[in-house]
């Protein structure tokens, strides 16, 4: 188990479910509630995917996007983002989402997406 899923997503319902599907990979799964947190962890342990929530409290969803992707040495995170948010995917993609799933989403659809990214390394 090599590969790393980060979660970030301030609804811990969300996030705990999140964790019980993404356990059906290979994946080592680790989930941060607090955006204003989440940047720390992925620099220090360079995740393979990162899956956020756009809407979320202190550090929304697309401003931690952005910082994400103005850190050279993240270049290759895949950016998985996920939002009831209408005009979400547009927002997300702007801001430097790989790909983004409208909630509610099909379990399939997730494990689909996440499951090429880790084999593949993107989508």
């Amino acid at each position: 188990m090599n590969k790393k899923i980060f979660l970030c997503d301030d609804n811990l319902v969300i996030l705990e479910a999140l964790e019980m599907i993404l356990s059906m990979t290979d994946a080592k799964v680790v989930s941060e509630s607090k955006s204003s947190k989440a940047l720390f962890y992925i620099i220090n342990e360079k995740p393979d995917i990162f899956i956020c929530d756009l809407q979320m409290p202190e550090l929304n969803g697309e401003g931690l996007i952005k910082q994400v992707r103005s850190h050279k040495e993240l270049d290759n995170l895949f950016i998985l983002c996920i939002s009831a948010f209408y005009g979400g995917k547009d927002i997300a993609i702007r801001a430097g989402a790989d790909y983004f799933l409208p909630k509610p989403f099909e379990i399939n659809e997730l494990l689909a997406v996440v499951n090429r990214v880790l084999d593949a390394g993107t989508y």
